[in-house]
Order: structure tokens, then C-alpha cells, then sequence
């Protein structure tokens, strides 16, 4: 397959940002796509270096370091009233959309991942090439196909956009993938509670001091924004600054258990996987993403009220590190996700051919959705004799 992955106009596609979660959507798509052998061709900021079959640069370095700059402990620069902020990004959008036709003399065997939007957005709109929205978890879509990070945040936006049932024939539901490469796994745990992301409110940040402070132990937060609020919860809470990969691999191991408290309908929230990675498990609230990847008892808990999330912090360190490594690798790593994707894709090859009644012969299994659970942890949908038998409905 030529499969086109799109950087961000404000970030390189590289490790340097790891703060930036559709950016390393990015770097993971070009990554583990080009590992199974498809042509990957990305095309980003000068000084990118994703692993991929041809890397190309739609805007200079020196550019992008004026307009936009590395964001430190802030938030990327992306206020659309700065000097020069529509120029940049209209040129953004015009040297991709020149590269991308260039490349592809048959539109129709050519995939674009479009990772974030904005600039991408213009640069590819109404190209005939197969546009996938890869991996949503925004509020406001475009694209005709789509890829939504988790089953959640498909149902919250089909229902905002009222559409049932085949409407979304080819729209697929693929989780964000990881490389295990990027973790260290501990078998034993850590003495602090940590959280890693933004520092806002809605993040659950201080619902996690507070669980902290009640438990009598120390938690560290980790990210972009202002401490301070949470900082003034009491002398247990410590303040890191954003940190680069090496920095996550040892806050995250390090860990007794990850508080991921948020107060809204989390699409994804990828440091949940980064944690169980590393063998931590993951206290967080039990809608939204969270039901799909945490298993409730095992790779962590998930609760509603203060009570619930102090008796996790209480009990966390009963739950095997172990089970939370092979749950997060058996299922979102890089080698496992490609395999969704390359699925996903084909069924949007076929629609040149037979569309939606293509038939596969060589078909010899059908694990798009497959997932792999725990040793002792059963798969509640699998009903076959070796789970335990057939399930009875009662009346």
C-alpha cells in the first residue's frame, strides 16, 4: 500500500515531542506501518525523522522555529490571531497538497493519514485520494472515513451527529499504538502516585492530589501548565516539568499506580497505556475510554466518587504488574495496532472493486477486534467451553 502520513504544522515529527499526542500519532503510524513493508511517505516539518519509506519536508526549520518555537512548559503556540499564523499555515497546506499529487498518479490506490486537522485539513480537501481522519479524538470531524480511538468516543460523536447503523460502514474503531521500546517494565512498584498529561482541572489533576493527601502519600504530576493550584492541595504534591522520553520511562516505572481522575468523556487518554506498559496500573473513572483499557479489578480500578478512587489508592498494590505489561503489549503495541490499520485499509481498497460485498476466500481469520486478556483473565464476550461454557440468559 502508499500510505501518506501528514505531520503537524506546529511540531516535528519526532521523540522531541512526546507531549504532543497527535504527533506521535504520527511517529507511530509511519513507524510501524513501514515496518510491515507499505510504502510510507511522510510529509512535515523540516527536521522530522520518523522511520518511513520517504520523508518530506513542506516547510523549513528556520520557519517553523520562528512562527512557532519549541513550547517548553507551555502550550504549543497555536493562537490563530499571531502575526504571521495564517500565512505559515496556508503555505503549510499548499507545499503538502503540491507533494502529495505529485506522488500519487493513481489517486485511488492511495491512502492519507490525516492526524490532526487544521492545515491538513485544507491541504487534502477534496483530493481523490482515500482521506482517513486516523485516530479522532476531537470533538468536530470532516473526513469521509474515520478512525475513532476508542468505541466511546465513536458512540458519544455518532450520537451528537445523530447516525445509526450503516451510515458508518467505513468508519473503524483502532486504539493508539505504543512502542514497548519506549518503557521500562518493573515488577515491583514505587512508593509515590503519579499523573502525567496537562494540567488542567477537567484532567482530574486535583481529584488526584486530593486522593494523595487522604491516603497519606506523596504524588507527582508531571506536564504542561500552571502547578500552582494544585501545588497549594498541600506540601505532597511535586511539580515536574514536561519531560522527554527517558524522564516518562522512569516516572512512569517508578510509579505505584497512574491517576488518570478525569471529569469528562476521555476519547483515549494514551498515558493509561503508557503506564500499564511499564507495569503500573491506573486509577481512573469508569466512562469514557477507561472501561475499554482497563480491566476493573486487574490492570487497575475505576470509581465515581472520592470514597472509590481512595480505596484503589488504598489497594492498588495488590494488583499484578505483570497482568498490567502483558494486557497494555498484547494489544496496543506497535505490532498488534499495525494490523488494525492494514484491515481498516483494505476495506477501503475494496470499495474501487466490489465495495462493501467484496468477498476474501483466503481469509483464514478474523481477528480485527480480537483482543488478548491476562493469564486467569477471561475475554467477558468469548462464550466458547474453555471460558467457562455457553452463557444462559435468564429471564
Amino acid at each position: 500500500m502508499r500510505i501518506f502520513v501528514l505531520g503537524l504544522p506546529h511540531t516535528q515529527t519526532s521523540l522531541e515531542f512526546t507531549t504532543c499526542a497527535f504527533t506521535m500519532k504520527a511517529y507511530h503510524l509511519c513507524k510501524m506501518l513501514h515496518r510491515r513493508g507499505h510504502e510510507v511517505i511522510h510529509l512535515g516539518t523540516e527536521g522530522s525523522n520518523p522511520e518511513c519509506s520517504e520523508n518530506v519536508p513542506v516547510m523549513s526549520e528556520d520557519r517553523w522555529r520562528k512562527q512557532i518555537g519549541k513550547p517548553g512548559t507551555s502550550f504549543y503556540n497555536l493562537e490563530t490571531q499571531a502575526p504571521g499564523f495564517k500565512e505559515y499555515h496556508d503555505d503549510f497546506a499548499a507545499s503538502m497538497r503540491a507533494e502529495i499529487v505529485k506522488r500519487t498518479p493513481e489517486p485511488s490506490s492511495a491512502i492519507i493519514c490525516v492526524t490532526w486537522g487544521g492545515a491538513q485539513q485544507v491541504a487534502v480537501q477534496d483530493l481523490p485520494q482515500f482521506v482517513v481522519e486516523s485516530g479522532i479524538g476531537y470533538p468536530h470531524t470532516w473526513a469521509k472515513y474515520r478512525v475513532f480511538e476508542s468505541h466511546a468516543w465513536a458512540h458519544m460523536l455518532y450520537g451528537k451527529e445523530g447516525k445509526f447503523g450503516g451510515q458508518c460502514w467505513y468508519d473503524a474503531v483502532i486504539p493508539n499504538a505504543f512502542d514497548p521500546d519506549m518503557f521500562e517494565y518493573r515488577d515491583t512498584s514505587g512508593d509515590y502516585l503519579l499523573y502525567l498529561g496537562r494540567l488542567n482541572a477537567d484532567k482530574g489533576v486535583g481529584v488526584a492530589c486530593d486522593v494523595a493527601k487522604r491516603v497519606g502519600m506523596r504524588i507527582k504530576i508531571v506536564g504542561q501548565g500552571d502547578p500552582a493550584p494544585f501545588l497549594a492541595i498541600g506540601p505532597h504534591v511535586k511539580y515536574v516539568p514536561p519531560v522527554g522520553v527517558e524522564g516518562r520511562k522512569e516516572l512512569l516505572a517508578g510509579a505505584l499506580a497512574l491517576m488518570c481522575p478525569t471529569w469528562y468523556i476521555e476519547p483515549f487518554g494514551g498515558v493509561n497505556i503508557e503506564a500499564q506498559l511499564s507495569g503500573t496500573p491506573v486509577i481512573a473513572t469508569d466512562f469514557g475510554v477507561f472501561p475499554e483499557t482497563v480491566i476493573h479489578g486487574v490492570t487497575g480500578y475505576l470509581g465515581r466518587t472520592m470514597e472509590e478512587f481512595v480505596w484503589a489508592a488504598q489497594n492498588v498494590h495488590n494488583l499484578s504488574r505483570k497482568a498490567c505489561r502483558d494486557w497494555a503489549l498484547a494489544n496496543y503495541s506497535l505490532d498488534r495496532v499495525a494490523l488494525m490499520y492494514e484491515e481498516y485499509f483494505q476495506r477501503l481498497l475494496n470499495i474501487k472493486g466490489a465495495g462493501w460485498y467484496t468477498e476474501n476466500p483466503s481469509r483464514t481469520q478474523l481477528d480485527y477486534m480480537r483482543r488478548v486478556y491476562p493469564e486467569g483473565v477471561h475475554d467477558p464476550l468469548d462464550l466458547s467451553p474453555t471460558n467457562g461454557g455457553t452463557r444462559r440468559l435468564e429471564r
